[in-house]
């Protein structure tokens, strides 16, 4: 396996975690594939425990206050170890609307990925808060982190798809962002993505209608569209 799809793999766990965790919809089931069924769940560089299984994870899950968040990832970086395992690094801007005002902090998160033959999953998290996040107007993530899991998903060729995305694409593709400022848990909706891709590298820029009941583990592409550049 070459470390791009790795690196793709990883992305799609990231925004699978953080969109289940932004609005009261998801399977539960489908979404404990992601993680090692002794998945250690940590905060504070690993002096709290949270979860270290699917079972203590679930209790997590149950017990998390916030029904409504947004998870932007500021910065990722992606390695592969000497056993094989990933570890994707983030800084993430979280961010929660509440009664006395939106809530927020940057926090620093540190993960652990087992590559096998049944698939990529999560073996280790640590989410640590570094610094308060003072922005005062909310920013949704929703339907950002949904999309982009599917579109790394197709990247990583590890979902049925038609194709279209990664044909239009074609490879080396990066710099990858999703424009999709909808609320949370909207079944139907249109996005904007753009990224880098391509020998030698050129800009793209899709629109991109999407269907999501949110409880599948992926949305749905419905329609694929080039964006003409501005003249």
């Amino acid at each position: 396996m070459l470390d791009f799809q790795r690196q793709y793999m990883a992305l799609h766990l990231a925004h699978r975690w953080f969109a289940f965790l932004e609005a009261p919809v998801g399977d539960l089931h489908s979404h404990l594939s992601i993680f090692h069924p002794q998945v250690r769940l940590s905060g504070h560089r690993g002096h709290h425990l949270f979860a270290h299984d699917h079972d203590s994870l679930i209790t997590w899950f149950a017990a998390v206050p916030d029904e409504i968040s947004s998870h932007h990832i500021v910065h990722a970086n992606f390695a592969t170890a000497q056993n094989g395992e990933g570890h994707l690094n983030m800084v993430i801007a979280y961010q929660t609307p509440t009664a006395s005002g939106v809530h927020g902090s940057i926090i620093s998160y540190e993960t652990r990925i087992e590559f096998s033959a049944e698939g990529a999953r999560f073996i280790a998290l640590d989410k640590t808060p570094i610094l308060a996040n003072t922005r005062p107007e909310y920013e949704t993530s929703w339907a950002m982190n949904r999309v982009l899991a599917r579109v790394y998903a197709e990247l990583a060729v590890i979902t049925e798809s038609d194709g279209q995305l990664t044909q239009i694409l074609g490879e080396a593709v990066s710099q990858v962002t999703v424009h999709a400022p909808v609320a949370e848990a909207s079944t139907d909706y249109v996005a904007q993505l753009s990224c880098i891709s391509g020998i030698p590298a050129s800009q793209h820029t899709l629109q991109l209608t999407v269907h999501d009941d949110g409880h599948s583990s992926l949305p749905s592409f419905v329609e694929i569209q080039r964006c003409l550049p501005v003249p």
